[in-house]
């Protein structure tokens, strides 16, 4: 069965979705790599090549050549993508197929009638049964018994926009989240700022697990890589990263993981940069090292792993893999003499800037620092990849002026331009020599290497000798190790400069593995030719065995924390109860083949399994009475401030606590890896290894991190790891716990809609509602603040006037609501960027009507409206083009005057403006003048 891979040239500016293989029929991406698509940037009939490759405009699939999933088994794994995400649409491989799912999501539109019951809802009107479905979905107590059908998508449950039917495998293409929660904890964990932020947090994650076991279904693999986070940190479970989608279910009942090693893997592209080294199975770095250090496992491929743990991603042009360079290209590198290696024990930044130049930077820095970009940017990259990337990424990271000549055109020339180190397509791949641009010459390989293919296997066994084995660790400390902090940076000449703003959550950064001196490889002499291994030990004496040794499994020890385990038990096979569908959606399987075609089940199966919207949509429409109204819903809108829990509320919770009707094993799986995930969320680092695991399995002994936890969170925490699943309690018991406190029920229950696949009209218009009505006032201000940062964004991109109505209106509510820090720090800077805009916008008229600019003046006080307000409504009477604008302007500026009095008004305002006169100030402008002649009179002009 053929492998493809479709690609395509896409804009860097084009918004980016994933498509990703969680089943198939002979073939699939690996389970944890996704890849991205950009918008119209298909090739329906593309097969395998680099011509397009990038991170950002292409994906690729590994084909395994192992038995097919049978029929039935996938027909599960559809009927469950069904239920989770009933607005997904299967359709088969094609351009307009893709485009089609891609313009519907980019329509926001998606779920437009959920939101629009449920401004009907609140406005007073007649309801219909999607409002209803939807506020009991999201945990409205008063609608708990209401009938419930299964055709909406759970808030905190990962978008589908579809599942594409390719010629062996199956594609889900889903929106690409921005952070996953590894992300943050690895790169941005200040970006958590309090305890209220995690509980938040934290309360998603069991909503979302409470739906989808209310189902039967379990997730199966929770951990942080598997929760997906927007800009705002709004949860989203990854369907694609379900157990079901991730693995086959064999005839007697036994689960095993696709990307099994046993199975054959082809080699091309993708698969050739990650080797062997199984990148896409949960990493087992302990044993790794062991391998790496007895001489088992190459250079390359242990550099892969290190990448994989620090959350490199191949492909990705921001945060690419990063390997080494080992020779200069200046000679043929040979063992048996010194000249031509790279010093591994300096950066390649400090040995191309020089010892000097970062002497005198550190000292003559503000902030102290060598190092003030990353070890590979962008720039380098697409400077490396440059022969196969399209001009527009070449353009957008390298220089807006295309110049094909100022590109390097030799290695050796490349080697001494970039104070940046390699990337692994250096070692593996002879294609990023071939140039796909006419005007563009191949990257020329050294004089001592005749093609491509000869450079890289020289390269490559450059990378795995002895020279650079003895040396490697060196260059692994200032990478990913301890020379990245404290006194041991500062000496290695590594010290980088820290982050502007550390509470902005971010997806890449230096992640220091390793707090420890990195352990010299033992003296194995590793040769590789891509297939064979042979080793030769040389003689050690038994006390230096022992001491290296020694040192090794120290050295493990200390990083432990590298093999996170978030599963009691790896081997648990989900048991699925029959589910209920919604009438529209049918799942009929043809098991019939036809012609002797291989995939005729597969193809009954497409044929046969689809997801009605017309249907679906009907089936909530309809109008019905109930007792019901949007008092009941403001009721529990109601929270605190303080957000406290009572230790001795958790325990009476612990004690009343257990596993709700119809618990399985499975299910409480999940409830084990949330209880891990909390525990990280607090402590910064894993709970489990699997060392900590398998004593806590064979004698009941946590670990010691445990007394590290607040000691609320070690009741929940607890709680959620027994050892007996029987004990755990339900995920839907854990949301009604107490640790969540009334105000974090609030602003979840305000939230949820606004994060609907809905137009930004008509989630403001919701939202405004029940501002309006005293939601916000009723949350208290700490959670109209936490709101605030979810609203704000859907404010900025209101465009028409018929959503500048209910955007300033939330704009008004929160100016009630937040206190002044808030208003300051976050509504300031919204209201500022609406100004600024040059052209036309109805919002940005009404916010510099008087009414509101007196309010906010009240808010901010007379001097922070002067310093951060007041320009902006001089900037719009003198710079904008519409006429509205600078009316409105106008007025406020002589409303204002004789608030500010006399000599403010001359300095700050008056004189502003006259200085605009000679520059084309409109009549309006002018006008404004004379207004301000009337009201300063004769007596005031010496001010002048």
């Amino acid at each position: 069965m053929r492998c493809r891979a479709l690609s395509g040239c896409g804009s860097e500016s084009s918004p980016t979705y994933h498509l990703t293989s969680p089943f198939s029929t002979g073939s699939l991406i690996p389970p944890s790599t996704s890849v991205p698509l950009p918008l119209f940037s298909v090739d329906e009939n593309a097969q395998h090549q680099d011509a397009k490759d990038s991170s950002k405009n292409s994906f690729s699939c590994v084909n395994l050549q192992s038995s097919s999933i049978n029929s039935s088994e996938k027909f599960l794994r559809l009927k469950i993508l069904s239920v989770l995400s009933p607005h997904a649409i299967s359709c088969r491989n094609s351009y307009s197929a893709i485009k089609d799912l891609v313009l519907k999501y980019l329509s926001e539109s998606t779920e437009d009638y959920v939101v629009s019951s449920l401004n009907s809802f609140v406005e007073g009107e007649s309801a219909d049964r999607y409002s209803i479905n939807f506020l009991k979905l999201v945990g409205f107590p008063s609608f708990a018994g209401s009938p419930f059908q299964r055709c909406l998508r759970h808030p905190n449950i990962s978008p589908l926009l579809g599942v594409i039917n390719a010629s062996g495998y199956d594609y889900l293409l889903h929106p690409k989240a921005s952070f996953t929660l590894e992300n943050i904890l690895h790169f941005s964990p200040n970006c958590l700022r309090s305890d209220w932020q995690i509980r938040f947090l934290i309360y998603q994650m069991f909503s979302a697990l409470t739906y989808i076991h209310d189902l039967g279904i379990p997730h199966g693999n929770l951990c942080p890589s598997s929760i997906l986070l927007s800009d705002s940190l709004w949860v989203w479970l990854s369907l694609a990263d379900m157990s079901i989608m991730k693995h086959r279910i064999s005839e007697n009942g036994q689960i095993s993981s696709l990307s099994d090693p046993n199975h054959h893997i082809n080699c091309f592209s993708c698969q050739a940069i990650h080797s062997n080294a199984q990148l896409s199975a949960p990493i087992n770095w302990h044993s790794i090292f062991l391998k790496w250090w007895k001489g088992e496992l190459s250079n390359y491929e242990y550099l892969l792993v290190l990448n994989k743990l620090a959350g490199r991603r191949w492909g990705d042009h921001t945060f690419h893999t990063v390997m080494p360079w080992v020779i200069d290209f200046t000679i043929k590198p040979d063992e048996k003499s010194d000249f031509g290696w790279r010093d591994l024990k300096k950066s390649k930044w400090r040995l191309a800037k020089g010892d000097e130049q970062l002497d005198f930077t550190y000292s003559t820095s503000e902030i102290p620092h060598h190092v003030s970009d990353e070890c590979l940017s962008e720039l380098a990259v697409c400077s490396y990849k440059a022969r196969r990337l399209p001009l527009n990424i070449l353009r957008s990271a390298v220089r807006s002026v295309y110049e094909p000549n100022e590109y390097p055109s030799n290695m050796q020339r490349l080697y001494q331009w970039t104070p940046d180190e390699s990337i692994p397509e250096f070692y593996s791949d002879p294609r990023i020599f071939s140039s796909i641009h006419s005007e563009m010459s191949d990257l020329a390989v050294p004089s001592w290497s005749s093609s491509p293919e000869e450079f890289i296997f020289e390269h490559r066994k450059a990378l795995e000798s002895d020279h650079v084995s003895s040396q490697l660790h060196h260059w692994i400390d200032i990478t990913f190790g301890y020379k990245l902090s404290g006194e041991a940076s500062i000496e290695a000449k590594n010290v980088m400069l820290p982050v502007a703003d550390i509470s902005v959550p971010r997806s890449m950064g230096r992640r220091q593995l390793f707090t420890r001196p990195h352990p010299m490889r033992r003296n194995v002499k590793y040769r590789s030719d891509y297939t064979s291994r042979n080793k030769a030990n040389y003689n050690l004496t038994a006390s230096e065995f022992l001491e290296n040794l020694e040192e090794a499994i120290s050295f493990c020890d200390s990083a432990r924390h590298l093999n996170p385990v978030y599963s009691y038990d790896k081997n648990l096979l989900g048991k699925f109860r029959v589910l209920d569908f919604p009438q529209g959606i049918h799942l009929n399987v043809d098991n019939g083949k036809s012609n002797g075609d291989d995939n005729a089940d597969d193809k009954a199966i497409f044929n046969n399994v689809y997801w009605n919207m017309d249907y679906l949509e009907a089936a909530g429409s309809s109008s019905v009475s109930f007792p019901f109204g949007l008092g009941h819903l403001l009721v529990f809108l109601e929270g605190d401030d303080n957000g406290s829990t009572s230790f001795q509320e958790l325990l009476r919770w612990r004690h009343l606590s257990s596993p709700s009707r119809g618990y399985s094993e499975d299910l409480a799986g999940d409830v084990f890896s949330i209880g891990c995930i909390m525990a990280e969320l607090y402590l910064r680092k894993p709970l489990f290894d699997p060392v900590s695991l398998c004593e806590y399995k064979e004698n009941g002994v946590l670990p010691g991190s445990m007394q590290e936890l607040p000691p609320c969170v070690a009741v929940l925490v607890e709680a959620a790891i027994q050892r007996d699943w029987k004990s755990r309690p339900a995920a839907k018991c854990f949301l009604e716990s107490p640790y969540f406190s009334a105000s974090i029920r609030g602003v979840y229950l305000f939230l949820a809609p606004l994060q609907l696949l809905s137009r930004p009209g008509s989630r403001l218009r919701y939202a405004a509602r029940l501002a309006i009505e005293g939601a916000l006032k009723a949350m208290g201000t700490y959670a109209a603040e936490m709101c605030a940062s979810y609203c704000l964004p859907l404010i900025m991109s209101a465009i028409s006037d018929f959503e500048a109505e209910p955007a300033l209106c939330l704009l008004k509510e929160f100016l009630k609501c937040l206190d002044t820090w808030a208003i300051r720090e976050l509504l300031l800077p919204t209201i500022q960027k609406i100004l600024h805009a040059s052209e036309y916008s109805h919002l940005k008229v009404s916010i510099l009507q008087e009414s509101f600019v007196r309010d906010l003046w009240k808010q901010l006080g007379k001097q922070a409206y002067l310093e951060s307000f007041h320009p902006l409504v001089i900037s719009n009477l003198c710079n904008s083009h519409d006429k509205v604008s600078v009316s409105v302007a106008s007025v406020v500026l002589i409303g204002s005057s004789e608030e500010l009095g006399i000599p403010i008004t001359i300095h700050q305002t008056l004189l502003p403006v006259i200085y605009c006169f000679g520059k084309g100030l409109s009549a309006d402008g002018i006008d404004t003048l004379a207004g301000f002649s009337g009201k300063i009179s004769s007596s005031d002009s010496f001010y002048l």
